[in-house]
């Protein structure tokens, strides 16, 4: 069993630096790792060959639920040995994505720095064996951190890692599969993090077109050319910015039915300073991540080519820049889109829609995809509404979400379907054009701007936009990432779109 995976430089190391065994003498470890499931303490006995270690062992593996932990140090040939037992709960509610979750929790739980670490479970014994690659996965995720503007760097706290399994060739493969996805992800959070003076349009185009040599094809639809086309609602986004728009789309095209296509689209405002509704300055530094729809979307086309995924995908991405100048939109201009819809600006800081708007039409008018899910930064209403727990979406096909909800439970990346209905229409109706952008007063912002996109939308395409602007970016840690980015969406369209083909 062998999967051909081209990597980046520091996926590689994390190849290198993994194995899976189905025998190791942990005590060559400085962290051993005791994963105990459902109570069952029985594979415990004989785990490191010393009667009072063990003991110890299975005293304080007693009574802890899920993600729970307990830890003990021992010296060995004077030097120290760190031990960390967690529990993997009750055998009834364990999923993929909780195992997943674990290796996070380990690694939020490792002391030492630079460790080589034993990892032992009797997780794969129940309904599925490739838990050691779920868990080593979660271990990467949990591990990243952004340092390369500090002169002094961050040290990972595991150096290698060996997992004791009876399903070597199993997690070898799987562990290939989900080094690609994590690497994409990464790569998200690395693009979302960086500054906005780096991260801008001409660096994301360069960023796109590297998929060229992994079999991507990709084009770059300048302002020239954007003008003939018509898309003036994303045009006039950008109208305050020295920086050049783009709209970027790439081309992955694997599947046996050139017909079944999956459109994905990506809000990519590299900086959004509300325009001349200019947003307050607490805070508005996070506006550089205003750019993560299409950095995740970037990435999960990026992913699946990495894999040689089976699909057919078009990845589009409109980018932008919202800032102010002489000649940057006015509340209460007037734009036609490329789709003949008139638009009045009612206020430049919903301006995520309006690029949206045009890409959403060129992929379904170029392509004519069966499916189109976009990814956008879009309403602080989405934070109000669901905290940082939940992604929102909404969908105009029940078929689509009860798909998407699928992939959602199956990586651990939550969605919350809100309504999409047309008693919400008149609050986007406008006086002077045939809508507006944004909605009357405070409430149900999320849903207005859904409703403004659904008019971009054709009746005959299944469509799903989710609103990632409270999940996207966390001001504490999380299960499998550290405060800032969460790379939130390439996992989640990664089971999905796959999945999707099998059917």
């Amino acid at each position: 069993m062998d999967i051909d995976i081209d990597l980046s430089e520091k996926m590689e190391k994390w190849a290198s630096s993994v194995e899976f065994k189905e025998s190791h003498n942990l005590l060559l470890s400085d962290v051993i790792v005791i994963v105990t499931h459902d109570n069952d303490l029985s594979f415990v006995e004989n785990t490191l060959q010393d009667i009072s270690v063990n003991k110890s062992i299975t005293e304080l593996a007693k009574n802890l639920e899920y993600g729970q932990s307990n830890r003990f140090n021992f010296i060995l040939n004077n030097k120290l040995k760190e031990v960390i037992i967690i529990s993997a709960g009750s055998r009834n509610v364990l999923s993929k994505a909780d195992v997943e979750k674990l290796g996070g929790y380990i690694y939020s739980k490792i002391e030492t720095d630079n460790a080589k670490v034993s990892i032992v479970n009797n997780i794969e014994t129940i309904d599925f064996e490739d838990t050691a690659a779920l868990i080593t996965s979660g271990i990467i995720l949990k591990s990243w951190t952004f340092d390369k503007y500090f002169t002094k760097k961050n040290n990972c706290k595991v150096s290698s890692i060996t997992c004791v399994t009876n399903y070597v060739q199993i997690n070898e493969y799987k562990y290939k599969i989900l080094l690609s996805i994590d690497d994409c992800v990464l790569n998200t959070r690395e693009m979302v993090t960086e500054p906005a003076n780096v991260m801008n349009s001409e660096k994301i185009k360069d960023i796109a077109k590297e998929l060229k040599e992994i079999g991507v094809e990709v084009r770059v639809i300048d302002q020239k050319e954007m003008t003939k086309m018509g898309m003036n609602a994303l045009l006039g986004v950008n109208k305050g910015s020295d920086n050049p728009p783009y709209t970027i789309v790439m081309e992955y095209m694997n599947g046996e039915d050139d017909g079944n296509i999956v459109a994905l689209v990506g809000k990519g405002v590299t900086f959004d300073a509300g325009g001349i509704c200019i947003k307050p300055a607490n805070r508005m530094s996070e506006m550089k991540g205003d750019m993560t729809g299409a950095a995740v979307v970037l990435n999960t086309v990026n992913s699946l080519a990495l894999q040689k995924s089976k699909v057919n995908v078009i990845g589009a991405i409109g980018v932008v820049e919202n800032v102010i100048s002489s000649g940057a939109q006015r509340p209460g201009d007037v734009v036609q889109a490329m789709s003949g819809t008139t638009i009045e600006v009612d206020n430049t800081d919903a301006e995520g829609r309006l690029v949206l708007a045009d890409v959403l039409w060129h992929v379904q008018e170029r392509y004519g995809p069966k499916v189109v899910i976009d990814f956008a930064t879009l309403t602080g209403a989405i934070q109000v509404a669901l905290g940082h727990e939940f992604a929102g979406y909404m969908c105009n096909s029940d078929e689509l979400a009860q798909h998407l909800e699928k992939a959602s439970k199956n990586v651990g990346e939550k969605i919350w379907r809100l309504p999409l209905h047309k008693s919400y229409e008149p609050d986007i109706k406008s006086d002077i054009a045939d809508i507006k952008n944004v909605g009357c007063g405070r409430g149900a912002g999320s849903i207005t701007a859904a409703m403004f996109l659904q008019h971009f939308i054709k009746k005959t395409t299944k469509w799903a936009h989710i609103d990632i602007a409270a999940t996207e970016w966390d001001s504490k840690d999380r299960a499998l990432s550290q405060k800032g980015a969460t790379g939130f969406g390439v996992r989640l369209m990664n089971d999905f779109i796959k999945n999707l083909f099998k059917r």
